[in-house]
């Protein structure tokens, strides 16, 4: 029959010790994960406003840039209906002389 030994006080300030350094170190670790963790989301939302605001930039530019390109088409289409009557005009009067 196996006798209980008690521990000594020595054993288990050494245990506690060792859990204790064991906490500390997991905890130190886990501070940092989420440290990095928090730095990470912060700078994706700061990524994702910037690239909110360059969409709003691109669809104005494009916005003003269809604007002015159907400005220049309507010119264009006058310029070439007054081309055509001028030689229509013009092949009308040598027909006539």
């Amino acid at each position: 029959m196996t006798v209980l030994q008690t521990p000594t006080t020595f054993a288990i300030q050494t245990q506690l010790l060792q859990y204790g350094v064991l906490g500390i170190v997991a905890f130190v670790l886990g501070y940092f994960a989420w440290m990095s963790y928090k730095k990470l989301i912060d700078r994706n939302d700061s990524l994702e406003r910037k690239v909110d605001n360059l969409q709003k930039e691109v669809r104005a530019l494009l916005v003003e840039e269809r604007d002015r390109m159907s400005k220049i088409v309507e010119e264009n289409t006058k310029a070439i209906n007054e081309l055509r009557q001028i030689i229509v005009t013009a092949l009308l009067n040598q027909t006539n002389e």
